[in-house]
């Protein structure tokens, strides 16, 4: 089934918008969580666009204060993560473009959940902070590391049916010879253009968080390994139309606007 180049367009521009908004909501939700939990220490917070500041002296940071502040979200982003896909799995066989940013949303809180201790390893930002505490060893990193990756991997591995699943948003059929590009419409594009794009609103970012946007490659990768057993997916035989929604697309780009204005000056909590 051949595709116009306006109709691929929108694919990428629908699947674009979910992304970012899945991860903006995300990436709140995470902070959000942490700044509840500096709030049980009584340690005063501002929210801005990139980071969160915190107030107070030294005293208050023990190795209790550490691990709820800086572990706090990660709980948050695994019941988050499992909630998404619920959603996903249920929802698989409909066709509604919804089920997008439940996806999405997987895909993002799982990616700095994983990533949080992949990077965190090496680098003293986010749970790195809670994990120096622990005096690693450079073995213990190692393997950190490398179970992180090949969990993530293995994931993305899991989600492969789902993923491809979404093509009935715009076909009645999914055949071997068209995935390569729906792949490249539906996820490949969309993430590098919202990773594009994250990283200019969210400038200047950490070397941490830079990273951090790297992280869902390894869950898109298995979208491209031994895929190709996989027989043709028959969907529903209604008609489909590919279609842009402009709605979707009006709301992400007036979330997106709101974080950077708001958090720009910055939410203070005390």
């Amino acid at each position: 089934m051949q595709t116009s180049r306006r109709e691929s367009l929108y694919i990428i521009a629908n699947s674009t918008a979910f992304n970012l908004l899945s991860y903006l909501v995300v990436f709140l939700l995470f902070q959000l969580t942490t700044i509840a939990a500096a709030k049980i220490f009584d340690i005063p917070t501002t929210l801005f666009y990139n980071k969160i500041d915190f107030y107070g002296g030294v005293g208050v940071w023990t190795f209790d204060s550490v691990k709820i502040v800086y572990g706090s979200g990660n709980v948050m982003l695994f019941l988050l993560s499992i909630l998404f896909l619920v959603v996903t799995i249920k929802a698989m066989e409909f066709d509604g473009l919804l089920r997008l940013f439940f996806l999405w949303g997987f895909i993002n809180s799982m990616s700095m959940l994983l990533g949080a201790f992949i990077i965190g390893a090496f680098n003293y930002e986010g749970l790195g902070v809670v994990l120096s505490y622990l005096y690693l060893a450079d073995t213990a990193k190692m393997l950190i590391l490398f179970i992180g990756i090949v969990s993530l991997i293995a994931i993305g591995m899991a989600i492969v049916k789902p993923m491809l699943f979404t093509a009935n948003m715009y076909y009645n059929f999914l055949e071997p010879e068209m995935r390569m590009a729906f792949r490249l419409k539906q996820f490949v594009l969309p993430y590098l253009i919202s990773t594009f794009i994250i990283l200019v609103i969210k400038y200047p970012l950490s070397f941490y968080e830079n990273l951090l946007l790297i992280i869902p490659v390894f869950m898109i990768i298995p979208l491209f390994i031994g895929t190709g057993v996989l027989p043709t997916y028959f969907f529903e035989e209604s008609e489909k139309h590919i279609r842009i929604s402009i709605k979707l697309v009006v709301v992400t780009g007036l979330f997106i606007v709101l974080f950077r204005i708001i958090l720009g000056i910055g939410i203070k909590f005390v």
